[in-house]
């Protein structure tokens, strides 16, 4: 998509992620892909907090590496996804949770944005990370998320129960 790309979180984007939080929080809540910012009022110390998972040293214990980026359009910020390259050596992600989570501004969904910014994730991840295929899931409710993991070649595998929402994931894989 034209005039999309994927930056690092950085300082001159902190009033858009506000927005796109707010926006979140008065929404559906739902925060996948975004390195649990609906917990940080200070978007200063949530990008500190994301820049804890980007080594092993200072990743908190029980957790996985993962790099948090922005999809933004012209400055704005239309989405946020992460990428865990480690993803299948941690309990959790391996069974629900997979290499890439992501989000899309409520605002903005049904526009192609998520499609776009996932295609434009996996070619970093493939390039940076050295994976050459990814695991992805999505709750079986969501149709948004199939259709973009569909969008971008997803493999369904499986379903998977999910007892903290009492509710099936779907794993699919991607190769890069």
């Amino acid at each position: 998509m034209r005039g999309f790309h994927l930056s690092t979180v950085k300082p001159e984007y902190y009033d858009s992620i506000r927005s796109y939080r707010a926006e979140i929080l008065n929404g559906d809540g739902l925060f996948d892909g975004c390195q649990r910012l609906e917990n940080y009022e200070d978007i200063e110390k949530w990008d500190l907090n994301c820049r804890l998972f980007e080594k092993h040293e200072t990743v908190p214990p029980g957790y996985s590496t993962g790099f948090q980026f922005l999809y933004l359009e012209e400055g704005d910020v239309v989405g946020m996804i992460d990428v865990r390259p480690e993803a299948l050596s941690h309990v959790f992600l391996s069974r629900f949770g997979g290499h890439v989570g992501y989000n899309v501004r409520p605002s903005r969904r049904r526009q192609g944005i998520g499609t776009a910014m996932l295609k434009d994730m996996l070619e970093i991840t493939k390039e940076r990370f050295g994976l050459d295929q990814i695991l992805i899931t999505c709750s079986r409710n969501n149709e948004g998320s199939r259709k973009v993991i569909m969008n971008n070649g997803g493999v369904y595998e499986k379903d998977v129960f999910y007892p903290p929402e009492e509710d099936y994931m779907e794993r699919y894989w991607i190769s890069l």
